[in-house]
C-alpha cells in the first residue's frame, strides 16, 4: 500500500524547570518475579486473555498465560541485533482488534496477527540507522490515533537523539520531528490527555550513558524537556485506564533482559498516581512518577522491593484493573 513521508521543517526545543524530586514512606512499587523466562527480555505486553514477551535479537515473540509462564513460542520476525518493541492494537479508531504491531531494530514495523500466524510488513520508517524499537498507539488523539514510532540508539553520549514518525492505519508514515541527544530513545509513552503542558505528547526516555530526560515531543514537533533523571531511563507507562483490562491481573508487568524474569507489581501501588507516568532506570532499577504541577512537572523517587545490584530492566506494561 503506498506510504508517504512528510517532514516538520522546524522544531523548538523549550526546556522547563522541574522541582526537585521527592520521597515518602508510602511511595512503594511492591514488585515480584512472575515468571522466570529463561527468554532474553526485551519487551512485554498484554492482549486481553494472555502476556507476550519479546525476545531480544532473535525477534522472536513468545506467548504465556496471565500467571506468567509457560512459554510458548507465538510468532518470528527476521532476526537482527538489538531491541525490538510490541503494541497490541488498542481496537478503536479504524484499528483491527487482536493485531500486534513491532518495531525492529531496522526501523520495519511488522504487522502480526491475532493468533501469531502471519507477520507481514506494515510501514517502514526512511532511516537506515538502527533504532531501539520505541512505539505507541496513540490514545489520546493528538497524532490521529495512529502509531507512535521513535528512532534513535541509547546508552552513549555521542548519540545524537533521533526522530519521531506517526504511522496511520493506512501505512503511511509522517515525520513529525526530531529530538538531541546526548542519548537515544529506549521507548515512547503517550502523555495522559491531562499531563500538563505535554498532554498528549509523545513521551521518550532518552537514556545517555548513566544519566537521561524524560522528552515531550509534540505533534506539531515541538521538543520539550520533562525531566532530567539521575539514572538512564527505559521503561515507561502511563496511568491510564487500557482497552484491555486485567481485573486480577492489573498492574505493572516489567521484563528484565539480564535475569530473564518478569515482574509484576499490583494495581494498588499505582493507582494513586492515576493520569501521571512511571519511569524506569535501566541499570540501577530506580522508579519515578512524573506528573504535571503547573507550568512545570514534579518528580518523586519510589521505593521498590527490587534488591538487586545489577538490573537491565526494558519493557514495561501497565493494565488497569
Amino acid at each position: 500500500m503506498p506510504r508517504s513521508v512528510v517532514p516538520i521543517a522546524v522544531v523548538v526545543t523549550v526546556a522547563l524547570v522541574v522541582p526537585a524530586q521527592t520521597r515518602g514512606p508510602d511511595a512503594a512499587l511492591h514488585f515480584r518475579v512472575l515468571a522466570q523466562t529463561g527468554i532474553r527480555l526485551t519487551d512485554v505486553a498484554w492482549t486481553g486473555t494472555q502476556l507476550l514477551y519479546v525476545e531480544n535479537t532473535t525477534n522472536t515473540v513468545w506467548s504465556a498465560p496471565p500467571v506468567g509462564k509457560p512459554t510458548a513460542r507465538f510468532a518470528s520476525m527476521p532476526k537482527q541485533v538489538e531491541e525490538t518493541r510490541c503494541r497490541v492494537s488498542p481496537g478503536t479508531h479504524g484499528w483491527q482488534p487482536g493485531l500486534i504491531f513491532c518495531h525492529a531494530p531496522g526501523n520495519t514495523i511488522y504487522r502480526i496477527t491475532a493468533d501469531g500466524s502471519s507477520v507481514t510488513v506494515f510501514a517502514k520508517l526512511p532511516e537506515t540507522a538502527i533504532s531501539d524499537g520505541g512505539l505507541a498507539f496513540d490514545t489520546v488523539g493528538r497524532f490521529g490515533y495512529g502509531l507512535v514510532a521513535a528512532t534513535g540508539r541509547s546508552g552513549s553520549n555521542a548519540a545524537k537523539g533521533g526522530d519521531v514518525y506517526a504511522i496511520a492505519k493506512s501505512g503511511s508514515v509522517r515525520k513529525v520531528g526530531h529530538y538531541d541527544g546526548p542519548g537515544g530513545a529506549d521507548e515512547v509513552e503517550i502523555a495522559p490527555a491531562t499531563f500538563g503542558r505535554a498532554a498528549g505528547a509523545a513521551l521518550l526516555t532518552v537514556d545517555a550513558a548513566g544519566t537521561g530526560r524524560l522528552v515531550a515531543v509534540a505533534s506539531s514537533g515541538k521538543v520539550t524537556d520533562v525531566a532530567r533523571l539521575s539514572d538512564g531511563p527505559n521503561p515507561i507507562a502511563a496511568i491510564v485506564a487500557t482497552a484491555r483490562r486485567g481485573a486480577d491481573r492489573a498492574g505493572l508487568y516489567l521484563t528484565d533482559t539480564l535475569s530473564r524474569n518478569v515482574y509484576f507489581a499490583p494495581a494498588s501501588d499505582v493507582l494513586a498516581y492515576r493520569n501521571s507516568v512511571i519511569v524506569g532506570s535501566e541499570l540501577k532499577g530506580l522508579f519515578w512518577v512524573i506528573r504535571p504541577r503547573g507550568q512545570s512537572f514534579e518528580m518523586r523517587l519510589l521505593t521498590t522491593t527490587l534488591r538487586g545490584k545489577h538490573y537491565n530492566l526494558e519493557g514495561m506494561a501497565y493494565v488497569a484493573p
